[in-house]
């Protein structure tokens, strides 16, 4: 790239808080009942038998307006491989409104940052439906509680009306009641969701660098050394013309050894940078640290046709980038 054109890719970036961010009020529709989604439904797409044969199932699946985008999004117990019952039923549901869509999930798995990871997927999500799951009850609800409290947030139901939020006391209340009960029942069972095309949703974010550069940083989940490979259009996430992708070998840790440092250290000879990780353990430590870090979760760029760039795949070791 040549000095002036690189300048004007820098004055194009500095304008990213401006440009590049939503902070307006998402609006989550509820989408209607659905009387073919009931007990023996459920247990033909999970094979348990021991499903109650119920017609009336509450789902929390919505159609969300987030600026001019709009959007499919539930909420379930879930991990990275299979949904409880219900959420079995909310991806049947979610899927009803967009046939043949990817279904993009976001394993939420940390209590203390779980609403700020809603927030962050809901306001850049730029695909079709999203689904967040959450491996036991108490995260859930740190996850989803705020959705009917948060000035951010207007819930309708499906007639269209606009839902009150609860006040101050009734969520205290709510969370006396929550903390009194004990024995707590362990999670339900996990289904496979086997006949939709499922995807991790992607984890982008903006970093400005101590020098001045922004570039935009992605977090990948490697599942067990690697083997969970990267997608073909990973790079599109990021954008520019020179990006590294790099394998990470293990957790963010102490003496200053982060991923932040990292992506200033590669800022400098590149435009993007990725961040591979080795297994779920050291992904979900890179994520804790940029959402801890309050780093600005962004949508992939616009990228011009035939948009070719330089890729470079790095080994980052346990103490130095």
């Amino acid at each position: 790239m040549g000095e002036a054109r690189r300048k004007k890719e820098q004055r194009k970036e500095a304008a990213w808080p401006d440009t590049d961010s939503y902070r307006g009020v998402i609006d989550l529709h509820v989408l209607p009942s659905v009387a073919a989604i009931n007990g023996a439904r459920i247990r033909a797409l999970t094979g348990d038998s021991q499903i109650p044969d119920t017609t009336e199932i509450s789902l929390r699946a919505f159609r969300a307006v987030v600026g001019e985008r709009t959007f499919h999004v539930g909420f379930c117990l879930g991990n990275e491989t299979g949904f409880s019952a219900i959420g079995i039923a909310v991806i049947e549901r979610l899927m009803m409104e967009a046939p043949g869509a990817a279904l993009h999930v976001v394993p939420v798995v940390h209590g203390e940052i779980a609403w700020d990871i809603v927030l962050r997927h809901l306001r850049s999500f730029s695909g079709q439906v999203l689904l967040f799951a959450f491996p036991d009850s108490d995260i859930y609800d740190a996850g989803t509680a705020d959705v009917s409290y948060s000035t951010q947030v207007r819930q309708f139901g499906p007639d269209g009306v606009q839902w009150d939020r609860p006040t101050a006391a009734q969520r205290r209340k709510i969370r006396e009641q929550k903390a009194a009960i004990l024995n707590r029942p362990p999670p339900p069972i996990f289904y496979a969701a086997s006949s939709v095309a499922q995807e991790d949703s992607p984890w982008i974010f903006r970093i400005a660098t101590p020098a001045g550069k922004v570039i935009r940083t992605a977090v990948w989940d490697g599942r067990r050394n690697y083997a969970h490979e990267f997608p073909a259009d990973i790079t599109r996430w990021v954008g520019g013309n020179k990006i590294a992708i790099v394998q990470v070998d293990s957790p963010v840790g102490v003496n200053r050894r982060s991923s932040l440092d990292l992506t200033h250290y590669l800022a400098r000879d590149f435009d993007g940078v990725i961040h591979w990780a080795r297994d779920t353990e050291t992904f979900q430590s890179i994520l804790k640290s940029f959402v801890r870090l309050d780093l600005d979760s962004v949508s992939p760029p616009d990228l011009p046709e035939g948009w070719e760039p330089d890729i470079t795949i790095l080994a980052a070791n346990g103490s130095n980038p």
